[in-house]
């Protein structure tokens, strides 16, 4: 049965003026784009004020999340698109099975790379371009960040779902608080706890499992999908 925020959207999306409509998902869908970006933006800024080995490995670093970052876009887009087209056809029950299996097969993936990481991780971090200077920072940044791979992957995929189902700006919420708290929490970590570059990848990972835990809720709550295993 279609959840009552489901029948909303529904109503919503085929009855407003198209230009309208478009503008309302287009800046939420924007913000959240341009914010996935800002995690590494922000941690650079902070680590940049430890030392030059701290920044040089958070750039080596990047390669690493924009390829975690590009299996959670590909996994969100692919079901997103699906959940969007069933929604329309108003078949509820296919599109809640889409939203389930993009869902955990982003989780597990995330969760491959994040064990794969691990296990190679000095292999990986020499193979990025580090130096024998920089391999300690290197590992410290990265095997934390690792950490938080699943959170990651998985968090972009409910991103996009909710906002195929019709809900850009909860999922803009979702994206841009865990950005917040990472700003927050970084110069926290960092400067005040004496954490240097390994409290930058922890703030990195406690925002993003934030965001997940967020995103699942709202997806939960708005979307009317249970993530039970399909």
């Amino acid at each position: 049965m279609m959840h009552h925020s489901a029948k909303d959207n529904y109503v919503h999306l085929t009855t407003t003026p198209v230009p309208r409509l478009i503008i309302s998902l287009a800046i939420p869908t924007i913000i959240s784009i341009l914010v996935t970006s800002f995690y590494n933006m922000a941690d650079t800024y902070f680590v940049g004020k430890i030392n030059t080995q701290s920044t040089a490995a958070v750039g080596i670093v990047f390669s690493v999340m924009s390829i975690i970052q590009a299996v959670g876009f590909f996994f969100g887009h692919g079901s997103g698109n699906y959940i969007s087209r069933k929604l329309g056809a108003q078949e509820t029950e296919n599109a809640e099975k889409m939203a389930a299996t993009g869902f955990f097969y982003a989780l597990f993936i995330g969760l491959l790379l994040a064990v794969a990481g691990l296990v190679f991780l000095m292999p990986i971090s020499l193979a990025l371009g580090s130096t024998p200077t920089i391999l300690p920072y290197t590992e410290d940044y990265l095997g934390i960040i690792l950490i938080g791979a699943p959170f990651m992957t998985a968090s972009l995929v409910l991103n996009n779902q909710i906002r195929f189902q019709g809900n850009a700006a909860y999922a803009m919420v979702g994206i841009v608080t865990g950005t917040v708290i990472n700003v927050v929490l970084d110069p926290i970590l960092i400067f005040v706890l004496d954490m240097g570059i390994s409290g930058a990848a922890l703030a990195t990972v406690i925002s993003q499992f934030c965001s997940f835990s967020l995103l699942l809720y709202m997806g939960h709550k708005k979307g009317g999908y249970p993530y039970s295993l399909p």
